[in-house]
């Protein structure tokens, strides 16, 4: 019986691509990851009222990269931001004085899952263009 024998014509040329495929989808991914995150920056100090100024003037971002990964995180460290974001029920206190229903704000949270979603569809575009396949994609 003969021998079989496989032979793959460029093999190193495709080990070289595959080698530099981490590093070209890291430095696009990050790019892509901050770029969401300052739109939602910016989305959200134009959502936010102008009333006092705090809301937006608390917002911040914040990029960490390790090798291979880039993340982002914006927040908002104004004290109300969380009782804005979600508002109030009506309370009534023992001095029989009511504070009154204060209406969601609903201006972080929605900017946020926005700017994720397209954020995944971002990332997702770029590893299909360089030519993997992605499945099962979540969100």
């Amino acid at each position: 019986m003969a021998a079989s024998r496989l032979r793959i014509n460029g093999l190193p040329e495709l080990r070289a691509q595959l080698q530099q495929l981490p590093v070209a989808l890291t430095r696009e991914g990050a790019v892509i990851v901050e770029v969401q995150a300052e739109a939602a920056l910016r989305e959200m100090t134009a959502a936010y009222p102008r009333k006092s100024g705090n809301l937006r003037g608390n917002l911040r971002m914040a990029v960490t990269s390790t090798g291979a990964s880039t993340s982002a995180r914006v927040t908002n460290r104004a004290k109300h931001a969380y009782i804005f974001e979600q508002g109030t029920k009506a309370r009534q206190w023992s001095s029989g004085k009511s504070t009154g229903v204060m209406p969601a704000g609903r201006v972080f949270i929605p900017i946020a899952q926005q700017r994720r979603r397209i954020l995944l569809a971002a990332l997702i575009d770029l590893v299909e263009t360089h030519g993997l396949h992605v499945t099962g994609a979540a969100g």
